[in-house]
């Protein structure tokens, strides 16, 4: 990742925080809620919490949703699998998948042919919730993309694919790296 020079930088909370005759360049001032990360953050923590309301009602919390999601396509995933498609490290991956056995949603199998491999299954309750929880996620999209026409909602998915592409080799190096 390219860093810039160390600079005397100006940090306001909105452009509206700006008094009419600053003078600092605009290379040197940094609008907090102008920033890539801010406004995806903050869309992300509206989007959990209203996900998170739904979820709750069928006892399912939001870190076993985007699970759930993986196994509803592919059943007998491995838990490396499972971390690698969900962006989670292995350890958080083992609580989650703990919790939803005791909770009766999944159940691990050991592979026969690599022993040392657990294979993720849904139980019958794991794949009932299918029907219902999908179109809690539907309703969420639907309210978060109201005030966006057709094509601003392709183009917002087209600009996030890009943003992402941009974005994973950075994200892998560091992973490689830490490792």
């Amino acid at each position: 990742m390219q860093h810039l020079p160390p600079a005397e930088f100006r940090v306001v909370r909105s452009r509206a925080d700006i008094p009419v005759l600053d003078d600092t360049p605009d290379r040197q001032l940094f609008v907090i809620e102008d920033t890539l990360g801010y406004l995806i953050n903050f869309v992300a923590k509206l989007v959990a919490r209203a996900q998170s309301a739904c979820l709750a009602q069928h006892e399912v919390t939001l870190g076993q949703w985007p699970i759930l999601l993986f196994l509803w396509v592919t059943e007998g995933l491995t838990q490396t699998e499972l971390s690698r498609h969900v962006v989670i490290d292995d350890a958080t991956m083992v609580r989650t998948l703990d919790r939803m056995e005791r909770d009766g949603l999944v159940q691990r199998v050991r592979n026969p042919q690599d022993r040392r491999q657990l294979n993720i299954f849904l139980t019958d309750k794991g794949r009932s919730l299918r029907d219902v929880l999908i179109p809690c996620a539907l309703a969420v999209n639907t309210t978060a993309l109201q005030s966006l026409d057709d094509s601003e909602q392709r183009q917002l998915s087209s600009l996030l694919r890009r943003v992402i592409t941009s974005l994973e080799p950075a994200a892998l190096d560091d992973n490689a790296s830490s490792s």
